[in-house]
């Protein structure tokens, strides 16, 4: 398989339809995600005894009936640079300063047009042999495009100059600083409970000189699995609010390691 001809970079995000396919990628696994449910196929052995599972698995899907299948990236992490100083030629560059590269690493890159940014992550080898067999025209991307899309579209709508956006993953917390319309910092940080999460926001408070209350804290979205860390904010800081208070399917919050994501597609 030769990545860019099966794979289809897009620059906006949507919500899956019913005649959608979802396939999110990661490190212990795949979910799949379509309008009507969510499944998720365990990866923990390795890729010649995964392959045939998957392939099984994905075969399950009448592919015939779906408008489009989209490829979500979520296993590693990824950077943001200034669409005007972006060099293509150092992809591996702008990477190494958050993970160790190695030979095998795919390199590629989302253009979100809308906020005139590059977004360059990578992927290792196994998992293009995973999909190489899967003869589908798929379209392909990185949770933190889907992510700053929708947080762009938010703050461009939005009165405070200051907001702090949190994405709330099982194991993981996703944080984005956002003052008079420009990305001031972004990354993701582990976390196994509620001090975890707060140790590192509030470090990012500290880090930026934050006032208390004098920014908006925002969470993408309001899921009952989180409950425990919204309150958790609430002791400290007043000025919070939830970007779409959907009601997420149990089964999303069982089967997507990112529930708030579970329902978007490209």
């Amino acid at each position: 398989m030769v990545t860019g001809q099966l794979f289809l970079m897009l620059n906006n995000n949507e919500i899956i339809h019913n005649n959608d396919l979802s396939i999110h990628i990661f490190v212990n696994g795949f979910s799949f995600c379509t309008k009507s449910k969510v499944d998720f196929l365990p990866r923990n052995h390795e890729i010649l005894d995964f392959k045939p599972a998957f392939d099984e698995f994905i075969n399950y899907y009448p592919k015939k009936n779906f408008r489009a299948i989209s490829i979500v990236h979520f296993s590693h992490p990824s950077t943001f640079v200034p669409q005007t100083l972006y060099d293509i030629s150092h992809k591996e560059k702008y990477l190494s300063h958050y993970k160790s590269n190695s030979q095998d690493d795919i390199f590629i890159h989302d253009i979100l047009k809308e906020s005139k940014k590059v977004n360059v992550y990578s992927y290792p080898k196994e998992i293009e042999l995973i999909l190489e067999t899967n003869k589908n025209n798929y379209q392909e991307i990185h949770y933190n495009s889907l992510l700053y899309n929708l947080i762009h579209k938010h703050n461009l709508r939005s009165e405070n100059k200051t907001q702090l956006y949190v994405h709330l993953q099982k194991e993981k917390v996703d944080v984005f600083l956002i003052k008079n319309e420009r990305l001031l910092f972004n990354n993701s940080f582990l976390i196994k409970n509620e001090d975890d999460f707060l140790y590192y926001v509030f470090f990012v408070i500290e880090q930026f000189e934050l006032e208390t209350n004098a920014f908006e804290f925002i969470f993408l979205g309001k899921i009952t699995l989180f409950d425990s860390y919204y309150k958790a904010v609430k002791i400290y800081h007043e000025n919070i609010s939830f970007y779409e208070e959907e009601i997420i399917s149990s089964q999303a919050i069982q089967n997507h390691n990112a529930p708030f994501l579970s329902q978007y597609f490209s």
